[in-house]
């Protein structure tokens, strides 16, 4: 056999698996090509899955691979497994076919799509398998396909290759020439809160922000304001509401961006002018790139497939999910609150990743700060309820505070008035500074506006 010809895609695997690790065994270079794309398990042939973790093993440890070291690192690794193989005699009419490794990576991307191939049919036949049976529960069934599947896909996915500072700096370059002559920004999403954005830079692609505060401190109108502040700019804003129904938030947003009493909307009824303002108001909205999904108790995911849908038709360039502890979670045996949220909080980060976009997941605060001796409770991140993992993987953590909540009515520095004004408190931000991020708000708490400028009705 000749590893010559470009193509092996018709050769058995077994082939395939054998040519792969003899070019292993002759290439200096193989083993730096295939090692983050492959492992043991990938193996049809487990022999060759032994042979190719013990040259794996030599690699990592900065020793070339060689037919002695590798026979050395065998018997280290199982002796009775290389005596029953006789060492590396099996492969060495292989060997003797070889010419030269110019196809490796070839031959591994084929192991490895045959080895998921695999997986999904066995995959697929367990849960054939399982919906046979008469008390099987669909919706379990399909969360277990879903996770089972993105597990798989995380799998599937090739690690990046390592790449020259030259190359990476030029994409750094153009995207500092699409920011300065104000082209379209790929890389991030604007929260339509100036401070807020002088202090972080906005949110960015990949990363996971949490945006807490009290019960009605106005987190979601916070949320909400962003959403659509990002959506007015162009991005496409995927909102997932856990909490309030598609009507409710659309009544917040056309109070938003409108000056009509929100108290009409919900309780008395709109007058012919405000009901003309609304349709106005409406028609503007119809092409915003906003989509609006609720569903109580919805579950990670349910929104993983739907955000990826929508990733995939590039319909999705900012996720915010309102709020991180209604998110339902199927709880493994023992499990305690904090490791359901820890979990899902990891999910998120995965999905900001997934996705290549940036997640805001709002997060309640626990009720012990509440009981601080501080009496204008200033918020810190133990706030946070369940903090633990959230302090971990979130990238950018903020909280939402109103001063005149707590009989804070002016700025102890500037004497300024602090009614109608909210404040972003920054307590981390890993990739950059920390800091208080001023806002006014209306009355109603459903129009935001910049500080500088003044919240009407």
């Amino acid at each position: 056999m000749e590893a010559d010809v470009d193509d092996r895609r018709d050769l058995p695997l077994a082939e395939v698996e054998s040519t792969l690790v003899c070019c292993l065994l002759t290439s200096v270079d193989a083993p730096g090509l295939v090692s983050a794309l492959l492992n043991r398990q990938m193996f049809a042939d487990a022999s060759l899955g032994f042979v190719f973790q013990a040259v794996m093993n030599l690699y990592e440890q900065g020793v070339q691979p060689d037919m002695v070291s590798v026979e050395v690192e065998m018997r280290r690794m199982d002796e009775a497994r290389w005596k029953e193989l006789g060492g590396l005699s099996f492969v060495l009419t292989a060997m003797l076919n070889v010419r030269h490794a110019g196809n490796v990576m070839l031959y591994a991307v084929e192991v490895k799509r045959q080895y998921l191939l695999r997986c999904l049919a066995q995959l697929f036949a367990m849960l054939n398998v399982k919906s046979c049976c008469f008390e099987a529960e669909p919706e379990l069934l399909i969360a277990e396909a879903e996770e089972s599947l993105g597990k798989l896909r995380q799998e599937a996915a090739a690690s990046e290759p390592m790449r020259s500072v030259g190359e990476l700096s030029a994409e750094a370059v153009e995207w500092h020439r699409e920011r300065l002559t104000g082209t379209y920004d790929r890389n991030r999403v604007l929260s339509g809160i100036s401070e807020f954005d002088y202090v972080t830079g906005g949110f960015h692609k990949g990363e996971l922000s949490v945006l807490a505060g009290h019960s009605s401190d106005g987190k979601t109108a916070v949320a909400l304001h962003m959403a659509v502040q990002a959506a007015r700019a162009g991005k496409h804003v995927c909102l997932f509401s856990l909490e309030m129904s598609n009507l409710q938030m659309l009544n917040r947003i056309l109070a938003g961006v409108t000056d009509v009493d929100p108290d009409h909307l919900r309780i008395s009824g709109l007058t012919a002018h405000e009901l003309e303002t609304l349709e106005k108001a409406g028609r503007k909205l119809e092409h915003l790139p906003l989509y609006i999904d609720y569903k109580a108790c919805n579950t990670l995911s349910d929104i993983r497939s739907k955000a990826l849908l929508k990733s995939k038709k590039g319909e999705c360039d900012f996720i915010i999910l309102d709020y991180l502890h209604l998110l339902n979670s199927i709880r493994q045996k023992n499990d305690t609150q904090e490791q359901v949220v820890g979990r899902n909080i990891t999910q998120l980060k995965q999905l900001a990743l997934d996705a290549d976009c940036p997640v805001l997941v709002v997060s309640q605060v626990n009720r012990a700060s509440d009981q601080r001796v501080d009496k204008a409770h200033i918020p810190v991140m133990s706030d946070l309820r369940d903090s633990g993992t959230i302090e971990q993987v979130a990238d950018c953590v903020f909280f939402v505070y109103r001063p005149e909540r707590y009989g804070i009515v002016k700025d102890e520095r500037s004497g300024e008035s602090l009614a109608g004004v909210g404040k972003l408190y920054i307590v981390k931000n890993r990739n950059g500074a920390v800091g208080i991020a001023r806002f006014r708000y209306n009355s109603s708490y459903t129009k935001i506006t910049d500080y500088l400028k003044r919240a009407t009705k």
